[in-house]
């Protein structure tokens, strides 16, 4: 399957990359297929599966987003023709096409897939720097393949609004939404912690680094969820919450649960 990334502001505007391996890396790492200097090593890529193209956001620290919309850290959204994907000052947007082209025709198509607006383009590549470019692909098959084994062991599977993964021995959960506000969606959070956590005698730690906004119903429901843990000998910690988060959750009585920095520090502590 074979999509362009058209890069959508800057000098090279119009610019077609063509993508015809399973994995393209964006980043400052010197494997990437594009690289800048100032994003993260490996800031995220896309990856083709099943005839579908995803972007994986790498967990950089930086911001990768999908039509003005940031995705959650560690996660994986699909993108169809037409979506803008940012990527730090990048910008490219998602174009499908089978037939093959010269490359002026390409570029000419590229050039006409863009909403080109009349506004003055600015040079996002500063002196020195490895300019857009497909440099190449990731040559070697296995290479490719070790690097989406290791992506998706730091994913983990998504189980209806949560990503589970095992991390030495924790069972780590991620809430996938930014905000639990309305009670239908803290109700249908409830439901999905209880099922995939029903097993006896779990280390369960919360992550919450996606989460922005949680209702006092929502606070109420964690709180409800480690009372429902205790009794299958069960524990529940929370990891990387928001300071605004950490202090409302101290007056719904969720403040007895630890909190840690992040996964490595919950691994380290007993609890």
């Amino acid at each position: 399957m074979k999509f362009y990334l058209i890069v959508a502001k800057g000098r090279k505007k119009g610019f077609p990359i063509p993508i015809t391996g399973d994995l393209f890396l964006i980043g400052s790492d010197r494997m990437c297929q594009v690289r800048k200097r100032t994003l993260g090593g490996r800031h995220c890529a896309f990856v083709t599966r099943n005839k579908k193209v995803f972007v994986r956001d790498l967990d950089s620290g930086q911001n990768t987003m999908v039509n003005g919309e940031a995705i959650p850290s560690g996660a994986e959204w699909p993108v169809f023709a037409g979506d803008l994907v940012t990527v730090g000052p990048l910008e490219f947007q998602i174009q499908f096409r089978e037939k093959a082209l010269s490359q002026k025709d390409t570029e000419e198509w590229a050039a006409r897939s863009l909403d080109v607006r009349k506004e003055e383009e600015v040079d996002e590549e500063p002196s020195g720097e490895a300019p857009i470019t497909s440099s190449r692909h990731v040559s070697a098959a296995d290479a490719a393949s070790s690097i989406l084994h290791k992506l998706n062991e730091m994913k983990g599977a998504v189980k209806d609004r949560l990503r589970i993964s095992v991390f030495r021995g924790i069972t780590v959960v991620s809430v996938i939404d930014m905000m639990l506000l309305d009670d239908s969606e803290v109700a249908a959070t409830k439901k999905a912690l209880c099922d995939n956590l029903s097993r006896h005698d779990l280390r369960v730690l919360l992550d919450l680094k996606n989460v922005r906004k949680l209702s006092s119903s929502a606070l109420t429901m964690l709180g409800d969820v480690n009372r429902w843990l205790i009794p299958r000998g069960s524990k529940l910690a929370f990891c990387r919450i928001r300071p605004d988060l950490e202090s409302a959750m101290a007056m719904f009585r969720v403040d007895k649960v630890p909190v840690f920095a992040d996964k490595f520090a919950a691994a380290d502590q007993p609890w």
